[in-house]
């Protein structure tokens, strides 16, 4: 197949990334794993697992959101015939050990697959762990799956 066919079968993964991330912005559970197919894995590769299934995923970002309130500085948006990756900084406002109010940035990189329906199979995100790390001992918090 060449490049052109190609380009014209590949799904618009610009007009589902913008789509998915409403839901990251709005913090919306539910929109976020009704972008994933019911197998999907998402792994933030941070020491833990990753997470299986639709269901899964939604209450992983239910519990999240209310635990960690974050915003993105978005950076480069790479996309494919099925896929798109995503560089951004994870911006959270914590306050140290000592009461001093801090704002953190940790470097992420997202990585998602996308199948022929249109859902997300799959997404990876790395995170700079050594900033991680260094924000969440900081604040006095476990850095682990935050």
């Amino acid at each position: 197949m060449s490049r052109a066919q190609l380009a014209e079968k590949s799904l618009d993964t610009e007009a589902l990334f913008e789509r998915y991330h409403v839901g990251w912005k709005t913090r919306n559970p539910d929109l976020i794993a009704s972008l994933h197919s019911e197998d999907t894995i998402f792994w933030v590769h941070d020491g833990a697992g990753p997470i299986r299934g639709r269901e899964a995923l939604r209450q992983h970002c239910v519990e999240l959101f209310d635990r960690l309130e974050f915003r993105f500085e978005e950076g480069r948006l790479l996309y494919g015939s099925d896929f798109w990756v995503f560089e951004w900084l994870m911006v959270v406002d914590l306050t140290d050990t000592g009461g001093k109010p801090f704002t953190a940035k940790i470097e992420m990189l997202d990585v998602f697959t996308v199948n022929p329906a249109g859902e997300v199979t799959r997404k990876d995100v790395y995170v700079n762990g050594t900033q991680r790390v260094d924000a969440f001992t900081r604040a006095g918090l476990s850095a682990s799956r935050n």
